[in-house]
């Protein structure tokens, strides 16, 4: 059984953690990790599904402006012509990179640190006047998390702990998934 106010403090169960030291996430941590990721996609189709339509009707009106013109033959629709062209090929190149890349997905790798932790107290000057945040560094790892100042009363410096963290393959961000006391 781990403490438990680690795994109240950082989200996580017994399970979660059996499944981080087997080497993979949990259900739940799976769901918490690319549940972002779907709500993004939802908001880059629905993008798409806007531009690729205005790009085609400011197209389609380039086309009539080119045939009235030619009909006409008066030359006069020449920059309605150019513009429209112009910003209905932006916007269809646009919402097909758009469509694409609503097709990528986030890459994350299962991590472990372990080691002598340190936790940091930095302060910063904000337009508020003083912020301060704890970072918690162990061996050559730093997690840039704002932990408050109950984390370090049961996370004493120097004590030896193995973090299972998620991080991103794409961007180098780290989330840590679970945290076990080494005797």
């Amino acid at each position: 059984m781990q403490d438990q106010r680690l795994m109240d403090y950082f989200h996580f169960d017994d399970s979660e953690l059996q499944d981080n030291r087997n080497g993979h996430f949990s259900a739940r941590q799976n769901d918490r990790l690319f549940g972002r990721h779907n709500s993004a996609v939802r908001e880059k189709r629905i993008a798409s599904a806007i531009l690729i339509p205005l790009s085609i009707l400011l197209l389609g009106w380039m086309v009539y402006l080119i045939y009235k013109d030619v009909a006409g033959a008066t030359g006069a629709d020449i920059g309605a012509i150019i513009l429209s062209g112009l910003f209905g090929g932006l916007l269809l190149l646009a919402g097909s990179y758009i469509f694409r890349i609503s097709f990528l997905g986030p890459t994350y790798l299962l991590k472990k640190a372990q080691g002598p932790i340190n936790i940091v107290k930095q302060s910063q000057l904000t337009d508020n006047g003083r912020s301060v945040r704890y970072e918690l560094h162990v061996g050559e790892v730093v997690f840039n998390l704002h932990l408050d100042a109950t984390a370090s009363n049961f996370m004493m410096q120097g004590d030896r702990y193995v973090i299972y963290y998620s991080q991103g393959v794409e961007n180098d961000l780290r989330e840590i998934l679970s945290v076990e006391f080494m005797a």
